[in-house]
């Protein structure tokens, strides 16, 4: 009761202290700034100041797994769950101490281009956590004993994406059109790799491809010299690695039968790469064809063709939509659909249907107008993402050497022509067609009759 009675009283008086005190006048936060540079050794570094209580930090190697070979199959994704172990000066519960401590964290992602380490932490202790992002990625110990006990964590991601058939899709795709090599190497390590990973082949494998010009560093939310600095002390050496030839498109099938309920299908053509000239063509062609909806749950059945075709002809429940992925010197385009046993070639076969009409009549104005539309939405989306938005700009550093500013990317989506997206459907139809299926697969189409 008397602490009640002391709260209200402590209440009252500062009311009465705010009704008598002026406001002051508002300050506005100076325009964030944007800056680019290299440092001494070559690594790339891109920070903008945007006076946010929190530092995001992206330090981008172009080593993913399209760089394993046959020996080393799967390095990339125990590069991925060892990102936490002892580093050279600091041990892993120190390591994970600090930065509880600080209120941060570390995390490594891997795709087939790059390996990225993202530090996120209160940016009046930046300065302190960067040496902590630098040593997970550059300095760590690899020690034997200690890369066996992350095997149980390597081991139950494995056995997730065998429970996973939508994403074992996406990497069979990947397999069929590339083949076993480059960007056909799997985002996973196969299981007969679990045990195999030695000390010597994770630093075999650093030492090789974690060099100077193929890191970059991309920051906000930090002074730009602090980000330059880290890089500057870094001590890494030249690339010695010959440049290697673009990935090379093949085709294929794949198909998996499994004690799945339902059929998981992906067909995919040639697309483009995300330096092509053509991105923007097949960015507003995948609107066109079905991409996801904007809107959770909705029905798109007013832009996308793909489901306006289909309620059409089938009451059986689906889902399909559009395929779109990048590289730097390829990519793939195409359909992924998910459906009932029954209903899978009807699905599989209306969406070649679709895109075919489009390679076949140009696209009307309206529709293309509309399709740019959510290109841009799209692209605006993600720039107001702050993680994003240093991730793009750190890949962007290492795939074109520069920053793309939004501006001139929404200018190449309106750049865009009926003849562009007409082109970019017959590219894709034109390659030789890569079709995968998992699941109960008895009615999925063969790709030769398609």
């Amino acid at each position: 009761m008397a602490q009640r009675i002391a709260t209200r009283a402590l209440q009252t008086r500062l009311y009465s202290a705010s009704v008598g005190t002026s406001a002051s006048p508002a300050t506005a936060l100076p325009a964030s700034q944007l800056v680019v540079a290299k440092a001494r050794n070559g690594i790339q570094v891109a920070t903008e100041e945007n006076d946010s209580s929190l530092s995001r930090v992206v330090c981008a190697v172009k080593a993913g797994s399209r760089y394993e070979d046959s020996q080393q199959r799967g390095v990339t994704h125990c590069l991925r769950v060892t990102a936490d172990l002892t580093q050279r000066q600091t041990r892993t519960f120190r390591l994970v101490r600090e930065l509880q401590q600080m209120g941060g964290s570390i995390t490594c992602t891997t795709s087939r281009e790059h390996i990225l380490y993202t530090l996120e932490v209160p940016r009046q202790l930046v300065g302190s956590a960067l040496p902590l992002l630098t040593g997970a990625a550059f300095n760590q110990s690899f020690r034997p004993w200690e890369i066996g006990d992350s095997l149980p964590r390597l081991e139950y991601e494995l056995l997730a994406l065998s429970e996973q058939p939508d994403k074992r899709v996406v990497e069979k795709a990947h397999e069929a059109a590339y083949r076993q090599s480059g960007l056909g190497r799997s985002l996973y390590a196969p299981y007969f790799q679990v045990g195999q990973f030695s000390s010597d082949m994770l630093k075999e494998y650093v030492g090789k491809y974690f060099t100077s010009d193929r890191i970059s560093f991309a920051g906000s939310g930090l002074d730009h010299s602090l980000l330059l600095d880290a890089a500057n002390n870094l001590e890494v050496k030249a690339s010695e690695v010959p440049a290697q030839p673009a990935a090379r498109y093949h085709g294929g099938e794949i198909r998996e039968e499994s004690e799945d309920l339902l059929a998981y299908s992906m067909l995919v053509g040639e697309g483009a790469s995300c330096t092509g000239s053509d991105v923007m063509a097949f960015a507003a062609l995948e609107q066109l064809l079905g991409a996801a909806p904007q809107i959770r749950w909705a029905s798109n059945v007013t832009s996308n063709r793909m489901n306006a075709a289909l309620t059409q002809k089938t009451s059986e429940p689906f889902n399909v939509q559009s395929f779109n992925v990048n590289y730097s010197d390829s990519g793939i385009f195409g359909v992924s659909a998910v459906t009932v046993p029954e209903n899978s070639d009807v699905v599989i076969k209306t969406a070649v249907e679709q895109l075919r009409a489009l390679a076949d009549t140009p696209v009307d104005a309206v529709a293309l107008q509309g399709a740019k539309n959510r290109v841009k939405a799209t692209i605006a989306f993600q720039e107001e993402c702050p993680s994003d938005i240093v991730y793009s700009r750190a890949i962007q550093l290492l795939t074109k050497g520069s920053l793309t500013d939004l501006k001139s990317t929404l200018s190449a989506v309106d750049a865009v022509t009926a003849a562009d997206v007409q082109q970019a459907a017959k590219k894709t139809l034109s390659s030789k067609l890569s079709l995968v299926s998992i699941g109960e697969i008895e009615n999925v189409p063969y790709v030769a009759d398609l």
